[in-house]
């Protein structure tokens, strides 16, 4: 599969390391891609550097580690060329670094996800790899018995699908906790966010099946 990943730093370049190791093909969207080419070498080929459009247009589906504050240019920037993809949002506000975005977001009561969604209304938008620390996901990957749950939410079935299959794909356990409006209930600031917890762990705190 194509995958593009927006941002190369501590998500978006653990996360896409561990697709091209299983084998699918990454092209990282980036600002200064000439820095990163000769870092990923060791890959066997199947990881890229490029802009963000670049990454963006030919994949099969997006995810986005950036920044949170700058959704509004990003957005801009890849909405045609991402259309209706799937699109994997890793973002999340940080606060005061994400400044008035940031801060709005947060204040949703409808959940972080629906900032996002509002700018790329046509996107198959599922909330993944938003609730674990770059560090865990770096070592922890494929560990022996319960997996680090991921928890997912979406609308699309077959997008959600999709990223249950990349979840597992990158060695860890994915949750689906339901539909995107169900995404808050995995927002910084909730029980499972930055917990470490197991798949098993995850699916008790947040009492899915």
């Amino acid at each position: 599969m194509r995958i593009g990943v927006l941002g190369a730093g501590m998500i978006g370049g653990t996360v896409g390391r561990l697709w091209a190791q299983a084998g699918h093909e990454v092209s990282f969207g980036v600002r200064h891609p000439e820095r990163l080419r000769s870092m990923l070498s060791g890959l066997g080929g199947k990881a890229t550097a490029g802009s963000a459009l670049d990454a963006v247009a030919g994949a099969d589906v997006v995810l986005a580690a950036i920044p949170f504050r700058a959704w509004p240019g990003v957005a801009a920037e890849i909405g045609a060329a991402l259309g209706d993809k799937v699109l994997l949002d890793a973002t999340v506000p940080d606060p005061p670094r994400d400044g008035a975005f940031g801060d709005a977001a947060l204040a949703r009561k409808d959940g972080v996800a629906f900032a996002v969604a509002l700018l790329l209304p046509r996107a198959k938008l599922v909330r993944a790899f938003s609730t674990v620390m770059w560090t865990t996901l770096q070592s922890q990957a494929h560990r022996a018995g319960d997996r680090i749950g991921i928890p997912l939410a979406g609308d699309d079935e077959e997008a959600v699908a999709l990223a249950v299959r990349l979840a597992s794909d990158a060695g860890f356990d994915p949750v689906v906790v339901g539909p995107l409006s169900q995404a808050r209930r995995f927002d910084p600031g909730t029980a499972v966010f930055d917990s470490g917890m197991s798949g098993p762990q995850v699916r008790a705190a947040l009492g899915v099946a």
